[in-house]
């Protein structure tokens, strides 16, 4: 990875850090930037192999000027378009660049179009009155564009959804460099025909549980997709998961964070991220186990906490044996995420505790990418652990905490792996002809991971 991209992470983190990037009521995001919705969109794409009858488009013009129909017939091969994403819009815009083929005029009878159904009964029964045809060329072409929005739909079949775009809600304008020479409908059929010809792909991916699979953190009930904006300010196609039914489309349409130079980045919200890190973790054979804690007041995600404090107590007696005080300390280990160190122990001390004791732990496990392809896992690592002691009391407690975090928590914590998202993103989520290899992991609370679109999958 260049330099500028690193920057580009690290500042992405702080960000992360700082305020959730997930919208409430979702677990992830998945963000896609123009470029592989275009590969996406162009992936199947059919040009050199088509009939004549595949490379011909008509458009009757729907009404009439005395007596007469407009009639347009365009015989070319469809070069791949352009993909942009429209904000605006939240729809996909595609503009293709006509430059060979031919462009024809012609005038149909209102007669004829009323009794001979659809554009192409028209042309094969000779009614109409041809003009000249005129050549497409590089020094006078055609340009072929319009939005396509879109959308979500939801399968009965089980946890099954289909991110794609809505060809029946798009208009596409045919122009020239002088003039428009008519708008069509994407529910027109000749168009559908000729797009669906060149195999334009118009669903972008899908979200399916395999048959057998067992449903976990992250397997989703709902799914969305909006086009939203980069902090960047570069377009970006966001599909939203949730594993609650019921989850609603986020109004607020503020920019998202996204790291430059990759195709793809996917957010797990803090609480799906410390529920995988917490149910992972306590399969392992220690005996401390983990339980998940929402957000302090004034602090934004989610944490792990050992699931019992540790607690010290020392007394002081007299000669006689009676105790006359007590100290006592009530000491929280948690684990939450850092800008650079992965998963990391921090403490918490009750305030109702009698003295503060000078320990300073430290603990960290950074982020882990593992496997190939299909195989990729996400997981922690051992990082360095910790305990300094300062004082009497401290002294005492500190070979019990040494061996906490040493023996007890370092093994099963390191062992951890997130396979919730593996299964999400490579085995349920397919985008059409691609895989998704990841490059860059980070826990700054929410868990990152970035990467790129990889074509022929």
């Amino acid at each position: 990875m260049v330099q500028q991209d690193a920057l580009g992470i690290a500042a992405l983190l702080v960000v992360m850090k700082n305020s959730p990037s997930v919208p409430d009521g979702w677990d992830a995001a998945i963000n896609l930037t123009q470029s592989a919705v275009q590969s996406l969109v162009q992936h199947n794409w059919n040009a050199g192999f088509l009939t004549e009858r595949e490379r011909s488009l008509l458009w009757v013009a729907p009404n009439q000027v005395d007596g007469l129909h407009d009639v347009i017939e365009v015989k070319t091969e469809l070069p791949p378009p352009v993909v942009s994403l429209v904000v605006a819009d939240q729809a996909v815009q595609v503009h293709f660049v006509i430059e060979s083929g031919t462009l024809q005029y012609g005038k149909a009878a209102a007669e004829h179009v009323s009794h001979l159904r659809g554009a192409r009964s028209l042309h094969k029964s000779g009614k109409i009155a041809w003009s000249p045809s005129i050549s497409i060329t590089k020094r006078n072409p055609l340009q072929l564009a319009g939005t396509i929005p879109v959308g979500v739909e939801a399968l009965p079949s089980g946890p099954c959804f289909t991110i794609a775009l809505i060809p029946q809600e798009a208009s596409l304008v045919l122009s020239s460099h002088a003039e428009g020479i008519f708008s069509i409908n994407s529910d027109n059929q000749e168009l559908a025909d000729w797009l669906s010809a060149h195999r334009l792909s118009d669903q972008l991916g899908s979200v399916v549980l395999q048959g057998g699979a067992d449903a976990d953190v992250l397997t989703p009930a709902t799914v969305t997709a909006r086009v939203v904006e980069s902090l960047g300010g570069e377009p970006l196609l966001q599909i939203l998961t949730g594993s609650a039914a019921g989850a609603t489309a986020p109004a607020s349409s503020a920019p998202v964070p996204h790291p430059g130079g990759h195709d793809f980045s996917l957010m797990i919200s803090s609480q799906a991220a410390m529920s995988m890190i917490v149910k992972n973790y306590n399969s392992g054979t220690g005996d401390i186990k983990l339980i998940s804690v929402p957000p302090s007041e004034g602090e934004p995600h989610w944490f792990t906490q050992v699931h019992q404090p540790m607690i010290f107590e020392g007394s002081f007696s007299r000669q006689d044996g009676q105790t006359y005080f007590t100290d006592h300390s009530t000491l929280f280990i948690r684990f939450g995420g850092s800008i650079e160190e992965g998963l990391k122990l921090f403490t918490y001390i009750d305030p109702a505790s009698t003295i503060r004791l000078e320990l300073d732990l430290a603990a960290h496990y950074p982020v882990n990418i593992s496997g190939t392809g299909a195989d990729q896992v996400i997981g922690l690592r051992a990082g360095g652990q910790s305990v300094t002691a300062n004082g009497f009391y401290e002294a005492i407690v500190q070979p019990q905490l040494e061996k906490l975090l040493t023996v007890d928590i370092k093994g099963d914590m390191s062992s951890v792996r997130m396979t919730a998202i593996s299964d999400l993103v490579l085995r349920d989520l397919s985008l059409p002809g691609h895989a998704l290899e990841f490059e860059v992991a980070a826990l700054p609370g929410e868990l990152l991971i970035a990467g790129r679109l990889v074509p022929g999958a």
